[in-house]
């Protein structure tokens, strides 16, 4: 059977299936052939769209930013209360877990935890992520200090660090044990104690 010829979604393709590799089975458990079996194309193919495996993770990194960071400045420039929008921040978190019935993780802690695997660009890209995140956070806490929704804090970028690891964190866990349900009653509860009155 000949390979179908390619259409200008085959990088795109390439690209979905790496990150849902990624995000269930992490980057070294992933190689160009699980790729080209997966898309149905060959290997040499993958190649052509990606020189090397660095370079296709730098592009997943840059397309994955880009898209949080839009959903994220919906969130961010809602009428919500602060308190709402940091809620709505860390149900992305959920949604990941639910969206891979149970067995995702967020593209950038997978690669986080492996990180000597990534080239200084990568890693730059995944720091990048992780900065923004809690940069997103404290706004949202600020807003709902601002609004009265959340209670005042005495180290907003603390706070906001603090929220990004137990997202992180809390989806590796519920990944492992307790599935998307536990993760929200951890999110409720973390917004909760955040809260003001």
């Amino acid at each position: 059977m000949s390979e179908r010829r390619p259409t200008i979604d085959t990088k795109a393709r390439i690209l979905d299936v790496a990150q849902d590799l990624i995000q269930r089975h992490g980057l070294n458990a992933m190689s160009f052939q699980d790729l080209s079996d997966a898309v149905g194309i060959r290997k040499a193919s993958v190649h052509h769209h990606f020189a090397s495996k660095d370079v296709m993770v730098n592009a997943l990194l840059e397309r994955y930013v880009a898209d949080f960071d839009k959903v994220v400045q919906s969130i961010s420039t809602s009428r919500a209360s602060g308190k709402t929008k940091l809620k709505r921040f860390c149900g992305l978190f959920v949604e990941t877990l639910e969206a891979g019935k149970h067995e995702k993780s967020c593209l950038c802690g997978m690669l986080a935890a492996e990180m000597l695997s990534l080239d200084d660009e990568g890693l730059e890209l995944v720091r990048r992520f992780m900065r923004r995140s809690v940069g997103h956070i404290g706004e949202m806490i600020e807003a709902g200090v601002n609004d009265g929704s959340l209670a005042e804090q005495n180290d907003v970028a603390g706070t906001a660090e603090m929220v990004l690891s137990t997202l992180e964190g809390g989806l590796l866990v519920a990944r492992c044990d307790g599935g998307p349900k536990q993760l929200a009653g951890v999110v409720g509860r973390l917004v909760m104690l955040l809260s003001a009155g």
